[in-house]
């Protein structure tokens, strides 16, 4: 125990007489640290917690097919027909950032076809 507390003093000391490299060894480390630590958390929200819905892996997406590719998005007229006719579906939502919420609450919510 007495070997690392006199390595410690020793280092402390040689970080005193070089500030230059104090400042840049403790800068590279916080960036270090930081970037880890931004870097996991992005990672552990995006990719490892689950969905916070129950049987998340029953969520499906419904895309607009065409000769020009893809499209996520829908009408609200087509969106009804979906939830009304579709009987591979067990419930329907609808949404669009900020603008569309057919359910007529507060919040977006899943919206159960009428049977």
């Amino acid at each position: 125990m007495a070997d690392f507390f006199r390595d410690v003093t020793h280092s402390l000391r040689m970080f005193r007489q070089t500030p230059g490299f104090t400042i840049a060894a403790v800068a590279a480390l916080t960036l270090g640290i930081g970037a880890n630590t931004a870097i996991f958390s992005v990672v552990n929200s995006v990719l490892l917690k689950p969905l916070p819905f129950p049987e998340a892996d029953r969520l499906v997406a419904i895309l607009n097919v065409s000769p020009t590719g893809s499209n996520p998005g829908a009408s609200v007229p087509k969106f009804n027909v979906w939830r009304e006719q579709t009987a591979a579906l067990q419930d329907a939502a609808a949404y669009r950032f900020g603008v569309l919420n057919l359910t007529g609450g507060d919040n977006p919510s899943s919206c159960p076809r009428d049977r």
